[in-house]
């Protein structure tokens, strides 16, 4: 049996998801009526970890063979080997950046409407049908969120709700 990154990674991750159930303990009930502060919080680790388990076994049956040694690492290499990875962090980035400004709806409207056409191509019928996704998916969840269980939401500077 060989080690290879995604039993590195799995590990990783199974401990950090212990760490942070762990700490969710420690979250503080404010009190209010309903579901503690930790609830959700601790379902997400928990998937986390359910889903860390099935990847560290997945990657322990496996049988192929990376050696970790054997990789160039220049960054040129690496920025390309993780291209959609790279494009996902820095368009998350400039979401949070533009979150006080844009808001929740719009800013999210935008954020998957641009990772899906950054990801999925430029064609003209993939745009529309990313742009009806990206619109229905973000105004479910934020519905869902604002109406539903009441959370306040980023509302930005150019649409102000309430």
């Amino acid at each position: 049996m060989s080690i290879n990154k995604d039993t590195i990674v799995a590990i990783f991750l199974l401990l950090f998801c212990g760490i942070m159930i762990n700490s969710s303990f420690d979250i503080e009930d404010p009190g209010y009526q309903g579901m503690k502060a930790s609830f959700w919080p601790t379902i997400v680790l928990c998937l986390l970890s359910i889903m860390s388990l099935v990847m560290l076994v997945k990657s322990m049956m496996a049988s192929t063979d990376s050696n970790l040694n054997s990789e160039n690492t220049n960054s040129q290499n690496v920025f390309l080997k993780f291209k959609n990875a790279s494009i996902c962090f820095l368009m998350f980035i400039l979401f949070l950046g533009f979150l006080d400004y844009l808001g929740m709806l719009i800013g999210g409207v935008l954020f998957v409407f641009g990772l899906l056409t950054l990801l999925g191509g430029f064609e003209i019928k993939k745009i529309i049908n990313h742009l009806i996704i990206s619109i229905i998916t973000i105004g479910i969840m934020w519905s869902i969120f604002t109406f539903g269980l009441k959370v306040i939401l980023p509302e930005g500077e150019i649409l102000r709700i309430w």
